[in-house]
Formats: C-alpha cells, structure tokens, sequence
C-alpha cells in the first residue's frame, strides 16, 4: 500500500524518547535561578476606634480680626498708634466699640503699656507753690478744676466720678480761661504745658523738677490693655505706641541769671570766707540742671590787687575767682556787661583764655567784632538752642570794634533781630539778653518794654534782662516770654532790698518748645552771698513784680 508501517515495539519506543526529550526540555527552562525579591517590612494596620476619631474640617475662611477700643479718657498720642494697628494688620485687628472678647485700651486697668504723666498748673502770676492731694480732689470733686474733656475722662477713670461735674474747657482756651478766672486751676497734661501757666508741686513734687520721679507721683497714670490673656499678648506683640508723654531724653533744664560781679566786696568775702563762699546756697541748683548761665561782667586779670569791699565801679576779679565758677558749674557766661574792659582790653582777651580752657563757652562779645556777633548754639537732647545778646548802652570802651574785643554793640537793633529771625528759621530756640540801661524799680520803663518785645517779635523764644540790678517784672508777647530784670546774682549792693532780690529762671525746653519757666527766688546776704527766700519774703518778691507786670494778686 505505500505506507510502511512499524511494529508496535518499535513506535511505543519512538513515542517514549520523545516524551523523555519534552520533559528534559521543561525542567531545562524551569531549573534557572529567579532573581532575589527585595525583602519588605510588613506593613501592620491597627484601626482607629470610631470614637477616638474626629474628622477636622477643611478651612475654608480666615479667621475674625481681634476687636481693638479704646475707654474714655485715653490720651489721643495713645489711641492714634493703638488704632493704626488697624491698618498695619488689617487680617489682625479691626477697630470697634468695645468687646469683651476684644483688647480695649484703658486708664488704671489691664496690662501696662505707658505712663501719662499730668500737672496741677495755675496762671503763671500765682503765689501758691504748692498744693496737697487732698485739696486737688476735693476741687475734683466740687467741679472748680479747669479741665480740658479728654483730661476730666482719665481723672474719672483713675479717681472715680466726681460730686459735681468738672468745668470743661477746650484745650486751646483754657489759658485764657485760667487767666481770666484767677484764681483757678487746671490739671494738664505735662507735654501740653506752656510758659503762661505755673506748676504747683503737689505734695512737694511736680514734672518739672529736676530729679522728678513719676512713682508714686499722684497723676503718673498707668494706661493698660484690658482683655483675654491670648488677645493681649497678641497685640503687644505689634504695639509701638509712645511709654510715656515725659521722657527725660527730650529734657533740656536751662538756668538764667542776672549780673553777677567778682570784685569789690565779692572778692572781699571771697578772700576771707573761701572762694566758693558766694554760690554756696545757688550751686546746687546750677550744678544740676544741663546749662547753667552766668553774667559775670568783670574780668580776670592776672595784676588784679586784693580788693577792698569798699571801692570805685571799675572792676577785676583775681584769676583764682575762676574756682567759683567752675564750682557752680557754669557752663556759658554772657559778655554783653559794661564792665568787661574795665582792667584794659588785653584782659578780656586773657578773661576768655580763661573760659576757654575751663571748658565755659561765650556769647554776646568776643575777641572782636566778628566774634561778639557769632551766636553761641548748643544742641542738647534734641534741643537746638541759640544765645544771642547785645549791649545798647556802652560805655563806648566796652563795645567789641572790627579788632577790639568787648560787647556786642546793640545799635539800631536790626542785626540782632536779624539774626534772630534766621536761627528762628533754621530750627533753633532762641535766648535772646540784653544788657540795658539800669532802672532801680519793679517795673519796666515803656522803651525797655518796647525793645525787648522786639526781639519776641522777631522770634526769640525768651528774651532776658541781664543788666537788672534790681529785679523787675515779666510779660509773655507774641509767644515768647519775657523777664524784663532778673535781679542781681552775686554782686554786694545791698542798700535797697530790690537789689538783694534775685530770680534764677529755670526753662524747661521739651522737645524743641519752651514748655515752662520755674521761678527760684533768693536774697543776697553779707555783701556777696544770695540764699534761697522763706515763704513770706518769696510771696513779697512775687507780689510785687506781678502787680509791676500789670498782674495784680487778686
């Protein structure tokens, strides 16, 4: 048939070969090592129980700004950087009425933040000097403070609602209300004093001293911010606002004095008391305040003979008198004096030597002309001032010439006015003397008031009589005040009780402003030495140059 056919041994060998080759094949391709897996940590899932789980929302709006306000009676330098907190972290803050849940800005409560310093303040011709806690509050309460609104506020805040409702007065009329009203009194803000108004120690301290002390001082008035722990520290994290409305780094305490002459009797009691003697009763108070001015007319000269206490109106001073000076702790002497050429020009010119290597500057003459004419400028905590002064009297040998030096010659007037007129311009507070001719009276004679208004009138903050032998009376012009004769500071006239009178005024210059002229009174004993007066002599002194001012004690 075509087909060849095997026996069946023969197939079922066939059959089992290729079987045998299939499997050798299979294990072949199977018996090849794997690659090592990467070994893996086991991963253990332990189940939150449903009652340990809250779900936290998805935040989908901001979160409410903190409530800021303000209480009544909060100064407004206080509220105005509290507010523009508003405006810096407009996401942080917002501005409201008040909110328990909010920060609110209030006098005597919460988390202290400053201190508003205030004054008791009278019409600048006051007798009183002092006043007790008790007496102020109970003119709180019977309603007879002078108050502007915001003040009246913080006085309720710190001492409670008064009795009768207290007088109010706009801030910008209650000098002239005080004025008209005295006697009155006001309680005001210490940077919101002004010359026109006298400060009243109350319980023996006022802001204006020197060595001031706001702690335990009645009207130091802690402002805080009241509210949630959380929401406080909150905010005191942004605050900047002002500590406080008195701060000592913006303080210029300036004394001005009257003439003063190291010769004649001076030099007597010098000789034989010491001689430091004169200013033993009036250092301490020069040497504390930041400049001391002196109007020290006569000049030093190295052949100056023992003086007689007895003697002709041509002076020197020997040169150990400088010792008295520099224990005052006179910082600038006035040369506009009459007297400063009395021992011959070449000692003028030795007597600043002198004053300059004590470290003592000048002003109002100089080594000639050009020099008496330089104004003398001091900076001092911010405090730009400028003395300036002149001399419209003579003699003729003590005037300062183009390469003479003396005086500053007054002449016409227009250079002084002139000049200050431009440091008014450039910034500075000006104190303006002037070395006049000499009336032995309380008030000051209708041309002397003429020519020193006129230097008010051309921008001197204050202008001072330093020829005034005897002490005469005040006015405030324009602005400036005026103090037309201080008085005689260490000199030996003692035959009329005028000129044993003597006024030290003490300028408190805050912040570039003259804000308040405190009034040391004394009266020269033994020929050379003024001592502080007792009440009555002070209240008789002070009488009589306000009723000489056009001031009567009502």
């Amino acid at each position: 048939m075509g087909i060849i056919q095997g026996n069946g041994r023969n197939s079922h060998a066939r059959w089992a070969a290729g079987w045998l080759f299939f499997w050798l094949l299979a294990c072949t391709l199977t018996s090849t090592p794997a690659p090592t897996p990467t070994t893996r940590a086991k991963l253990t899932i332990t189940p939150t129980p449903p009652h340990l789980y809250t779900p936290t929302p998805l935040q989908t709006t901001i979160p409410s700004p903190l409530h800021l306000s303000a209480a009544p009676g909060v100064p407004a330098e206080l509220v105005e950087p509290f507010q523009a907190l508003t405006k810096r972290h407009p996401r942080q803050f917002t501005w409201t009425t008040a909110d328990p849940a909010g920060v609110t800005l209030a006098v005597g409560e919460g988390e202290p933040v400053a201190t508003w310093i205030y004054a008791v303040a009278a019409p600048f011709p006051t007798l009183a000097g002092d006043i007790s806690l008790a007496e102020l509050q109970a003119a709180w309460q019977a309603g007879t403070l002078y108050l502007d609104e915001e003040t009246a506020a913080a006085l309720a805040a710190w001492w409670g609602k008064p009795a009768a409702p207290p007088t109010i007065v706009p801030a910008a009329a209650l000098v002239e209300r005080l004025w008209a009203g005295r006697p009155a009194l006001a309680v005001v803000p210490f940077h919101r004093l002004v010359p026109e108004l006298k400060v009243l120690r109350l319980g023996g301290r006022a802001p204006i001293d020197l060595d001031f002390d706001p702690a335990g001082y009645p009207l130091a008035l802690p402002v805080g911010l009241r509210g949630p722990a959380g929401a406080v520290a909150q905010v005191l994290a942004s605050w900047d606002g002002p500590a406080t409305n008195r701060d000592d780094g913006r303080i210029t305490h300036l004394a001005m004095t009257g003439p003063s002459g190291l010769g004649r009797a001076v030099g007597h009691r010098m000789e034989t008391r010491g001689l430091t003697y004169p200013g033993e009763a009036v250092a301490p108070l020069l040497q504390a305040v930041d400049i001391a001015h002196m109007s020290n007319e006569v000049p030093f000269a190295p052949d100056c003979p023992y003086p007689e206490p007895v003697g002709g109106t041509s002076f020197c001073a020997r040169d150990s008198y400088l010792e008295l000076m520099t224990y005052m702790g006179i910082d600038v002497n006035e040369m506009t004096g009459n007297h400063v050429n009395d021992w011959g020009e070449p000692n003028l010119q030795h007597t600043l030597d002198l004053y300059e290597a004590a470290g003592i500057q000048f002003f109002g003459g100089g080594r000639e002309l050009a020099g008496a004419q330089r104004p003398l400028l001091i900076e001092h905590n911010g405090n730009r001032l400028a003395f300036t002064g002149c001399n419209p009297v003579g003699p003729y040998y003590a005037w300062a010439r183009e390469e003479y030096g003396g005086s500053l010659p007054c002449d016409d007037y227009s250079f002084i006015t002139g000049q200050i007129s431009e440091l008014a311009a450039g910034g500075y507070l000006v104190i303006a003397t002037l070395q006049y001719l000499e009336h032995y009276q309380y008030e000051a004679w209708s041309r002397q008031q003429r020519d020193f208004k006129a230097l008010a009138e051309a921008g001197a903050m204050a202008v001072s009589g330093s020829q005034g032998h005897h002490a005469q009376g005040f006015a405030f012009h324009q602005g400036s005040f005026i103090h037309f004769g201080l008085g005689n500071l260490i000199f030996d006239q003692m035959q009329f009780r005028g000129t044993r009178q003597t006024f030290i005024d003490v300028y408190l210059i805050y912040d570039g402003r003259l804000l308040n002229v405190d009034l040391w009174t004394g009266l020269i004993e033994n020929y050379a030495r003024p001592r502080p007066m007792t009440a009555e002599e002070r209240e008789q002194l002070l009488a009589a140059v306000f009723e000489a001012s056009g001031w009567p004690i009502h």
